[in-house]
């Protein structure tokens, strides 16, 4: 007899993926254990397993939630009738205020999806590369002699990712600079370069 799912189960999922997160992105996921997230979620660890049959399946859950949200939201702005580069900054200013509002779920991208079994982890990285020719496509349109060679495309790409992703291994939200003025200063920096503004 198929078992039928209660009317809180997708609530009940996205405390246990919340809680999850926090403690893989400080403890690390070899570190966080299945008991200590049932422990944080006030459940218990046979409960956990109801919800996700393997810790790495709550680890691709995690992940491909996060990366799904952001890849639906900044194909949006990309395909906007706007300016390339007002479209530019409007995707990095997205992504600048989901990383700042979302760091753990940055942390755990960039330190644990390696832990993933490999189809899992193609499937992630595919997202992530979608988010790339996003990106590309709009470096593109802004200067397409710079781009002229396919060999830079990504490279320009990852420079720019690369930048924003580490940033949120330090940046505080509440602290002196906002994430809008964070995304304002990263774009500017990378469109026009550091000489030309103050």
């Amino acid at each position: 007899m198929t078992r039928v799912r209660a009317n809180d189960y997708e609530l009940k999922k996205q405390v246990i993926l919340d809680r999850a997160v926090a403690l893989i992105a400080q403890k690390g996921f070899d570190g966080a254990t299945m008991s200590d997230v049932a422990a944080a979620c006030g459940a218990s660890k046979s409960h956990l397993y109801h919800y996700f049959a393997s810790k790495e399946d709550l680890l691709y859950a995690i992940v491909k939630e996060h990366i799904t949200g952001q890849v639906a939201e900044l194909s949006a702005i990309a395909q906007e009738p706007r300016p390339a580069a007002e479209r530019f900054q409007r995707f990095v200013a997205s992504f600048v205020q989901e990383g700042a509002k979302s760091r753990n779920h940055h942390l755990v991208l960039m330190n644990d999806i390696k832990f993933l079994p490999p189809v899992q982890r193609e499937d992630v990285r595919k997202l992530e590369q979608e988010l790339m020719q996003l990106m590309v496509g709009l470096l593109r349109e802004i200067n397409p002699e710079r781009m002229a060679r396919a060999e830079v495309n990504s490279p320009y790409a990852l420079l720019l990712f690369g930048m924003v992703i580490w940033t949120f291994t330090w940046y505080e939200r509440n602290g002196p600079i906002t994430p809008a003025e964070l995304a304002e200063r990263i774009s500017a920096l990378f469109l026009d370069g550091f000489r030309s503004g103050g």
